[in-house]
């Protein structure tokens, strides 16, 4: 079976070390990389930007990168990122996370967890590094949950509000939309809008988001 060719961006800040990077991703045959950029700013101005799978950013700055990726995947919702940063804080490693990018790794990884963290993002796959999981442990789920929840009136409807609390609750979507009295295809339109409005990937994320917001 021949393998699909994944089209890649490369963000890195540094020329030299940037050339680097792009050398070693040409030598990967399922990755043809299509173009590179200084900073993530430049990244809406490509005008090939929808041949565009996946982008590898390297940052030392996590969060502030988190934030310019979570604003670029509500315009360009299908494109990837994999994200290589300095060892992360708690905070740091949660906002990554909440960005919804596709992989995080260290700059201290070996190639070989940059291969499988490239492949696996290639392949639609999520994939932290080891030390990415291990900040995420030690982050408890108290801490989490006594953060400032964020007030569902803002950005949710009333709909969407009532979805959440019933995927919290662990309703299936056939189950949701029998109590609901709406169609199975409505629940699934309403449950990926709010994994795009809330930033998360799964119902784990949808019902952490809910306890935080007091639906449940």
């Amino acid at each position: 079976m021949e393998q699909s060719i994944t089209h890649a961006c490369l963000v890195h800040p540094h020329p030299l070390e940037c050339e680097a990077v792009a050398e070693w991703l040409r030598r990967r045959s399922y990755i043809e990389l299509v173009g590179k950029c200084n900073n993530l700013e430049q990244i809406t101005q490509l005008p090939y930007l929808k041949e565009i799978d996946i982008v590898v950013v390297f940052a030392h700055h996590a969060e502030k990168t988190a934030d310019q990726i979570l604003k670029i995947r509500k315009l360009y919702p299908k494109l990837k990122f994999l994200l290589l940063a300095p060892s992360p804080s708690g905070e740091s490693v949660r906002e990554v996370v909440r960005s919804g990018v596709s992989g995080y790794i260290v700059f201290e990884a070996e190639l070989d967890e940059w291969e499988r963290a490239i492949r696996a993002v290639s392949e639609g796959k999520v994939y932290y590094g080891q030390e990415v999981m291990l900040k995420l442990a030690e982050t408890s789920m108290d801490n989490y949950i006594q953060e400032p929840a964020p007030s569902t009136r803002d950005f949710l409807s009333k709909r969407e509000v009532e979805i959440l609390r019933l995927v919290a609750s662990e309703y299936s979507t056939n189950k949701i939309a029998s109590e609901l009295c709406i169609s199975d295809k409505t629940v699934e339109t309403h449950r990926r809008n709010l994994f795009q409005k809330l930033g998360v990937r799964n119902s784990v994320g949808l019902t952490k988001i809910a306890v935080r917001m007091g639906v449940v």
